[in-house]
């Protein structure tokens, strides 16, 4: 499918069919497509481009300034979880990674490694590093091995399909990475940012956490926000940046992201509210990261754009836009119903 033109929570192909989007571009429209107050900050930025780690534009200074903790800027989701999960080896000196059933974390190597997807770490298995233990999702992984670095996980496993845990169960992942030593890595690259209706989903066990997609407003950034102190000294290496990139601190995503700050968290009654609706319908999941069985393929022939999930493929994910409207939620998943 080709995207001609998006506004909002909807979006229309080349020939004009107009389409719901229950996706929001995998969780990044939050404040919908082409959101005015996204638009207008993104055209007023007076530097497009800065030089990455050798010198912020302002707007990126800012931006450091407003995310609650220290951070490290990245420019996609798995950016941040090489940040996170290379500081755990920066601060710990071990090398293993403990993860979980169902993990998405990004298509890079490492990344990869530290994912339960069998299908995206097969055809590159032999170049995956590690070591890597995998745990099942939600329950207590027991005593963690003498050479943890850290536990990875996901608050709402996403591309598993919107997988609430129980309550005790980041506590718990907490309590083991204490007595082990570990740092706890949460990667709310999808769920948080007002996702699960909470903008930090798991701030409160979190020593490393890794927010992205929604973060930018619909462009690319992410960061890896160090809530444990003393972690962004890991970094302190010598005088150049051993992990940056060319565009890390876009001025122009991050005058969008300081939009997303100010506005989502206006917004998170409302995606509570709004996931109850999603829950009555019979989908699971939690705020507006939403899953159930379907045919991803059949919903977009009636209009309605839904991701794919699941392990095996056989869920449809919403992750639509925070400001979509009752009206639109009923429209779409009635559609989605006659598929």
């Amino acid at each position: 499918m080709i995207w001609a033109r998006a506004e909002g929570c909807r979006v229309w192909d080349p020939e004009g069919r107009e389409y719901l989007d229950l996706s929001g571009g995998f969780g990044v429209a939050a404040l919908g497509h082409r959101n005015p107050c996204v638009m207008e900050a993104i055209a007023a930025a007076p530097v497009a481009h800065a030089l990455g780690d050798l010198a912020d534009a302002e707007v990126t200074a800012e931006l450091r300034r407003r995310l609650p903790w220290p951070s490290k800027l990245g420019v996609t989701g798995e950016d941040a979880v090489e940040i996170a999960l290379r500081t755990a080896l920066l601060a710990t000196g071990r090398p293993r990674i403990v993860a979980f059933d169902g993990a998405y974390h990004g298509t890079g190597l490492l990344a990869l490694a530290a994912g339960g997807f069998e299908r995206f770490r097969a055809p590159f298995a032999a170049w995956l590093p590690g070591p890597v233990e995998r745990r099942p999702f939600g329950e207590d992984p027991g005593e963690l091995p003498h050479d943890t670095a850290c536990v990875i996980v996901e608050p709402v496993q996403g591309r598993a399909g919107a997988r609430v845990p129980p309550t005790d169960f980041l506590p718990t992942l907490r309590r083991r990475s204490d007595d082990a030593g570990a740092l706890l890595v949460i990667d709310a690259i999808y769920a948080g940012s007002g996702r699960v209706g909470e903008l930090w989903p798991g701030e409160d066990v979190a020593d490393v956490m890794c927010v992205g997609k929604a973060l930018g407003g619909g462009l690319p950034l992410s960061a890896a926000l160090f809530l444990r102190e003393g972690l962004a000294d890991v970094w302190m290496l010598g005088p150049e940046d051993v992990y940056t990139h060319t565009h890390v601190g876009n001025p122009l995503a991050c005058a969008a992201a300081l939009v997303v700050l100010e506005e989502v968290p206006k917004l998170l009654p409302r995606v509570r509210d709004a996931g109850e609706r999603f829950g009555r319908a019979g989908w699971h999941g939690a705020g507006l990261m939403r899953a159930r069985r379907g045919d991803f393929e059949a919903a977009e022939r009636n209009g309605v754009i839904v991701i794919p999930a699941g392990e095996d493929g056989s869920l449809i994910s919403a992750t639509p836009p925070l400001t979509i409207t009752d009206e639109e939620i009923d429209e779409a998943l009635a559609r989605i119903g006659a598929s």
